[in-house]
């Protein structure tokens, strides 16, 4: 998840350009700065790439979390094909570990600690000037992103510490 409080185009993602547009805030969750194939993925071999070509409905199958009712009628809305293409995107994507030290603006980071992007969530932290990090403990990637309740209170400290 990449939330910016400037807003960016968001026909194109490339982070790049879109540090260099944010000047407010910037929140990430469960993301990295540094490839998949970090990690071991690989395109081919990714279990959610995978998931993604046998239909929308395989996606909570790779999460292995219950997914809210609502949540799973909007996933089967999906463009799988989309959804294909930008996994296979991300995968093949570089670490844009390099501008780390020139995001000066305020920036929140969370990850769940079960979540495989937390121990390069911790990692990047050295890097960044103006950071604020919160883990959820107990948590991976998917659960994290259904539990706004613990979420929401951090952004919202988070944004009215920096609106001041």
């Amino acid at each position: 998840m990449l939330t910016a409080s400037a807003r960016a185009p968001a026909a194109r993602c490339d982070k790049t350009k879109i540090i260099r547009r944010v000047s407010h805030s910037l929140i990430i969750g469960g993301g990295s700065p540094y490839p998949q194939s970090r990690r071991g993925r690989r395109v081919g071999s990714d279990r959610v790439l995978e998931a993604l070509k046998q239909g929308a409905e395989a996606i909570p199958s790779v999460w292995g979390v219950p997914v809210p009712p609502t949540v799973r009628v909007r996933l089967v809305k999906n463009d799988v094909e989309a959804l294909i293409a930008v996994r296979t995107k991300s995968l093949q994507s570089p670490s844009f570990a390099a501008i780390l030290p020139r995001m000066t603006m305020p920036c929140l980071l969370f990850a769940g600690e079960e979540d495989p992007a937390y121990a390069e969530n911790k990692e990047c932290i050295r890097f960044m000037p103006n950071v604020t990090f919160f883990s959820l403990p107990g948590l991976g990637h998917a659960d994290a992103f259904f539990r706004s309740d613990l979420v929401l209170p951090c952004v919202t400290q988070f944004l009215a510490t920096e609106s001041r």
